[in-house]
């Protein structure tokens, strides 16, 4: 999950009155989230939404809007399930640094130490760069690929030295393979399968008795379809996303209300109605800081982003499964929390979650605010626009080229052709990028040339010239 830093300047006192007005009436505290999900089912085809709302502990909201499939006639309610894909790696990060605090895994060792058979350039890899996305590794997507769950062990031996994209250590660049990869670190090293672990150490714990890796278990409780749009007609995605070999990495199905109560305890360093549900220290691990995210101007701790809303500390993550979209975030000082589920294709519904959080704080949704200052114009030399020209490639994601227009740069990308703007620090604004703002770094070599670009949430290693 992110957005931008948007300080509120909203009067301290008019704010604490909207807050206690809205507490007196909690039902209508929340009633203007009704037309916002509606026009968000409209907009991206989800039959279904469901969402939560909690403070200091508190559930505040639980709701369920729409339908479980457009083939059935069954509601979408708090408990749910709905695939959850990449808010998957928050829970992940936990089992991990749960094993870490016990002394039976190293965030610093290798991880060939805890799994055998890997390629060298594997098996030198970290636990804390895997859970942190600063592997280097190449991403690929976790959605269609085998069932059974002996394919989690076998696959990342598969990997050769390709996998490695860029030095352990050098950029952010987010992986799903990486946290697969330290996922089977844990499994390993407790001899049993990931599903069961992550079980005993993190949901059972939470409380989160339905929430669980294996579809078949899954389709014992009350499950929203998937679902995407085809010619215009909104229809149920067959067969259901799912590859055990990338379990850690994504595909937990879970509910609003248990998910709820995750944020809960993220938010009070670990702990959920009054016991310790999470160990203080990995709460800790995980929001501290790990690494910039120079595309998007946030931060990474493991297994959550870290951004503000509002001028307030957040923590998050966002999910999509081909037919499913997830979203989770808490301000962390004021420990209110939102998710937001939907069974439609690439239904991130962001403008829900910001909407819930503006009204548990007392706000209007969409309230005005600061807006960020527009970056000054930066003159670069011939050889620092020369410097980033290149072929840029994260194999199984995409690929982009970047060449000399006249005094600047384009990105050439899906066809399409893209003037860089320089901000400065080897950074340039994509105009126009369609629909968003869109910011493109580099990291320079010691040649002084661009040895990579950071896009998005990943890293692109600069292919050597002639290749």
């Amino acid at each position: 999950m992110r957005s931008l830093s948007r300080p509120s300047w909203i009067a301290p006192l008019a704010l604490l009155a909207a807050r206690a007005e809205a507490q007196a009436r909690p039902e209508e505290r929340f009633a203007a989230l009704d037309g916002i999900v509606a026009a968000a089912q409209a907009r991206t085809g989800a039959p279904g939404v469901a969402l939560a709302v909690v403070e200091g502990g508190t559930l505040l909201l639980a709701r369920g809007y729409g339908r479980a499939s457009v083939e059935g006639e069954a509601a979408v309610t708090p408990d749910t399930l709905f695939q959850i894909g990449s808010v998957t790696k928050p829970f992940t990060a936990a089992a991990l640094l749960a094993a870490v605090g016990e002394g039976e895994l190293a965030l610093d060792a290798p991880v060939g130490s805890a799994v055998s058979g890997l390629a060298p350039e594997l098996a030198r890899l970290t636990l804390a760069q895997l859970l942190s996305h600063t592997a280097g590794l190449i991403d690929e997507p976790d959605e269609f690929g085998p069932q059974g769950e002996e394919g989690l062990a076998a696959y990342p031996r598969t990997w050769t030295a390709e996998y490695v994209l860029l030095p352990p250590g050098r950029a952010f660049s987010y992986s799903n393979s990486g946290f697969a990869l330290a996922g089977l670190a844990l499994q390993e090293r407790e001899g049993r399968p990931f599903a069961e672990i992550l079980r005993a150490r993190v949901l059972a714990p939470l409380g989160m008795t339905r929430t669980t890796f294996r579809p078949t278990e899954a389709m014992t409780w009350p499950l929203a379809l998937g679902h995407r749009r085809k010619d215009g007609v909104v229809e149920v995605v067959r067969p259901l996303a799912n590859d055990a070999r990338l379990w850690p990495a994504g595909t937990l199905y879970s509910s609003a209300r248990e998910l709820a109560s995750f944020l809960s305890a993220l938010a009070a360093g670990g702990e959920l109605g009054g016991k310790a549900a999470l160990p203080a220290a990995v709460v800790r691990a995980m929001l501290e800081p790990r690494a910039e995210v120079p595309a998007l101007g946030n931060r990474y701790g493991f297994g959550l982003w870290l951004d503000t809303y509002r001028g307030q500390a957040r923590a998050g993550h966002g999910g999509g499964m081909t037919g499913y979209g997830a979203l989770l975030g808490v301000l962390l000082e004021r420990r209110i929390g939102v998710v937001v589920l939907a069974n439609g294709d690439g239904a991130l519904l962001g403008d829900v979650a910001d909407a819930a959080l503006d009204l548990a704080l007392g706000l209007a949704p969409g309230s005005p605010e600061a807006a960020a200052p527009e970056p000054a114009p930066v003159a670069l030399t011939a050889a620092e626009l020369e410097a980033c020209v290149g072929h840029y490639v994260n194999p199984r994601r995409f690929a982009f080229d970047v060449e000399r227009r006249g005094e600047g740069l384009v990105l050439l990308r899906f066809g399409s052709e893209l003037a860089l703007r320089p901000l400065g620090e080897q950074r340039f604004r994509l105009e126009p990028a369609p629909g968003r703002t869109e910011t493109i770094a580099f990291g320079l070599g010691p040649d002084g040339r661009a040895a990579y670009a950071h896009m998005n949430v990943w890293a692109f290693a600069r292919a050597p010239a002639g290749r």
